[in-house]
């Protein structure tokens, strides 16, 4: 194990200069995966692909799932992509292949409507981290934005995982993502008082893609003001209840894009590190840069694993023309256009400072 875990470093403290220096075709695999091990769920959240398309709902056989992750071998693994990780029926298998071969630590986003039946299934698998998805803060609004998922329902599962915790003396941690959006940004100190009340560790908050342009930012499509003051009283509810929150990065955000309209804000500064240290795989095999990506599933893929050959993708010309795209700040991908928050150097250390991840590394 120690051995294993030296190595899982050293590879690592490779990626990072890799990615630092634009390598086109990097020497070391990606820290992170995400597998997108299930395409089922029983919701349909506003912010979600599946919204507006989805092309069918199937599970990724487990042996198949293993030897994804095998040819990858990575230090992260995110169950996730499109479908509910906890519909698949055999996630806790796929979940513990990569922990007890690899080392990985392994995390997932959720809705939290399974937590309930799950709980102890959840707490023995070895997860490390349950990120629960909220679209909302107050019980209509997140049932509006989120496919009619009760509040309460979310709550209670989230109390039935710590009682399990508590019973079995381990389990994961638990995080709330929240998507803020034009719907639901004024409920950001809302947000921070449910992750308090209901016993979280974090709230990691993230912006729904808008499609307006890079230029756009963090922050573009709500009012200025009224979203400053949202983040400034969210962020000192979190000082005073003591949740770990990224508030921080967004008040840096609101900051540099000031009252300046969206069309003519400057881009946010440094290159995507994503192309060099993580990759999504679709329940197909496909490979995706970017977890983002399945928004434009006509764009975008880099390649199909065969037969467990995941570096003639890693170092393929798809990947290395999109690592010279990032370098020259260019894009051709839609996704790439559109998003609305790039993982740039300057945010990979803040991140690391913080202890607070989003959805890869995490």
């Amino acid at each position: 194990m120690a051995v294993r875990n030296t190595l899982k470093r050293s590879r690592a403290l490779r990626v990072i200069p890799e990615a630092l220096m634009g390598r086109e075709a990097p020497r070391a695999k990606p820290v992170h995966m995400h597998l997108e091990h299930t395409t089922r769920c029983d919701h349909v959240c506003s912010t979600c692909i599946r919204a507006h398309r989805i092309d069918g709902e199937e599970d990724m056989p487990v042996e198949e799932a293993k030897g994804y992750i095998d040819s990858i071998g990575p230090s992260f693994l995110s169950l996730n992509g499109i479908g509910e990780p906890l519909m698949h029926p055999e996630w806790d298998r796929i979940a513990r292949h990569a922990l007890d071969a690899h080392g990985a630590r392994v995390g997932m986003a959720t809705t939290g409507t399974h937590f309930r039946a799950q709980a102890d299934r959840l707490v023995q698998s070895g997860v490390g981290l349950v990120k629960v998805s909220f679209h909302g803060a107050k019980p209509r609004t997140f049932s509006r934005l989120a496919s009619g998922r009760q509040l309460e329902v979310v709550e209670d599962g989230i109390a039935a995982l710590h009682e399990a915790r508590m019973r079995h003396g381990r389990g994961p941690s638990v995080r709330m993502n929240y998507v803020v959006s034009e719907q639901s940004f004024k409920e950001i100190p809302d947000a921070v008082s449910v992750a308090a009340r209901t016993g979280m560790d974090a709230v990691y908050f993230k912006g729904a893609l808008q499609h307006k342009g890079r230029n756009s930012g963090i922050a573009a499509e709500h009012d200025i003001e009224e979203l400053s003051a949202a983040v400034g009283a969210g962020a000192r509810l979190a000082e005073e209840h003591n949740v770990r929150t990224n508030l921080d990065h967004w008040v840096r955000e609101i900051r540099r894009v000031g009252k300046v309209p969206p069309s003519e804000r400057p881009v946010p500064p440094g290159r995507c590190m994503i192309p060099w240290l993580s990759v999504f795989i679709r329940v197909d095999g496909s490979v995706l840069p970017c977890c983002n990506c399945t928004w434009h599933p006509d764009e975008g893929t880099m390649g199909r694993i065969e037969d467990g050959d995941f570096e003639s993708v890693w170092r393929g010309q798809p990947f290395k023309e999109l690592r010279a795209e990032m370098t020259a700040g260019t894009y051709s991908l839609t996704i790439c256009q559109d998003c609305p928050d790039p993982v740039t150097t300057a945010q990979v250390g803040e991140m690391a400072m913080n202890r607070l991840w989003p959805g890869f590394l995490a």
